[in-house]
């Protein structure tokens, strides 16, 4: 996500650091009212890698995050671990959609979406592989 983004809808967020979770990949399929596909993390298992930014913020702002994001209405909360750019494993709050009334595996992200994606991965210096393939998984 872009830093200008979070800030809007969480004043105290702060960039912590770029992180990366395998066993995982990042697929478009969560169901938007836009009858779009937003971003969603599917367990694997195997070597998939997902990167993506671990920003902090204060706790009276969590409830903002979760209603923005989502929470309870396809998405769930989930403590991920995640490894940052010390190669320290640290505990992230992710939020997950897992139940299948929320999933549609032929919805596909609208442009803007995609763009924001970008915009936040390149602005994020995220390595340029994961660019292509967020180029790629957009498409």
């Amino acid at each position: 996500m872009n830093t200008e983004r979070i800030t809007e809808r969480c004043s105290s967020s702060r960039f912590i650091s770029r992180a990366k979770i395998s066993g995982y990949k990042l697929v478009f399929n969560k169901k938007s009212k836009d009858k779009s596909g937003k971003a969603n993390l599917v367990h694997t298992g195997d070597k998939s890698l997902v990167w993506g930014v671990i920003f902090d913020i204060s706790e009276d702002q969590k409830s903002i995050l979760d209603k923005a994001e989502g929470l309870g209405r396809g998405y769930d909360e989930y403590k991920l671990q995640v490894i940052n750019d010390l190669e320290q494993e640290i505990e992230c709050v992710c939020y997950i959609a897992t139940d299948s009334k929320y999933l549609d595996d032929n919805l596909k992200p609208h442009d803007w979406y995609t763009d924001f994606c970008l915009l936040g991965a390149k602005e994020h210096n995220l390595p340029k592989e994961w660019i292509l393939t967020l180029e790629q998984l957009t498409k």
